[in-house]
């Protein structure tokens, strides 16, 4: 009994050999990815002197840019600013719950905290609970601000807000106790020559919060 060769066998199995060899690859590369970052990963989780840092995962981000790279660099540098607070002011979770950066918000930030917003249970039943926005701008005096600059009003907000809504719950014989001259407020927005006689606001509030 003769069989036909089906001509078509060949390609249809080099084509196979070469999606399984790019597989292969990427995932050898991933495995290297994830090898590289683990001394980084560790040192991010790793316990301070205080105690363990909170999560920051319940924290949202939001962009609203419609330039993608631009939106992505600084969603990449809030993220970081959150993790480094968190180590800041470890084991205290940090009391927000999203963050939103958007062209029509103070360039230095401000924190809305809406008491009762409306939530839903794991079984599916309506509550309510806080919910905390710090909202970033994206610009100052007609000119952007870069990543790091929105990841430092960032900052200050959340100083602000552990001072407010964490140490403010502390009994006071335990709360913790802090330098009457100290800066609270991390200032790392740059201001124009031309409006650096105007005061920062964000230094004034949390300031005034001794």
């Amino acid at each position: 009994m003769c069989t036909r060769a089906n001509s078509a066998s060949v390609p249809n199995s080099f084509h196979a050999l070469v999606n399984s060899t790019l597989a292969l690859a990427g995932a050898i590369m991933l495995l290297v990815v994830a090898l590289a970052t683990v001394p980084w990963r560790a040192a991010g989780s790793q316990a301070t002197r205080h105690g363990k840092p909170a999560s920051t995962r319940h924290i949202e981000v939001q962009v609203h840019l419609n330039d993608r790279q631009r939106a992505r660099a600084i969603e990449r540098s809030c993220r970081d600013a959150l993790r480094r607070a968190a180590r800041t002011w470890a084991p205290f979770p940090l009391p927000l719950d999203r963050v939103e950066v958007a062209p029509s918000a103070p360039p230095l930030g401000k924190a809305d905290i809406f008491d009762q917003w409306l939530t839903a249970s794991h079984q599916g039943e309506p509550g309510g609970a806080a919910l905390v926005v710090v909202a970033l701008g994206t610009s100052i005096d007609g000119r952007e601000l870069r990543p790091e600059e929105i990841a430092g009003a960032l900052a200050a907000q959340i100083e602000r807000l552990v001072i407010e809504r964490v140490v403010g719950s502390i009994p006071r014989r335990t709360r913790p106790q802090r330098a009457r001259n100290s800066n609270l407020a991390s200032c790392l927005v740059s201001w124009n020559p031309r409006s650096a006689h105007r005061q920062n606001p964000t230094c004034t509030s949390a300031t005034s919060l001794s």
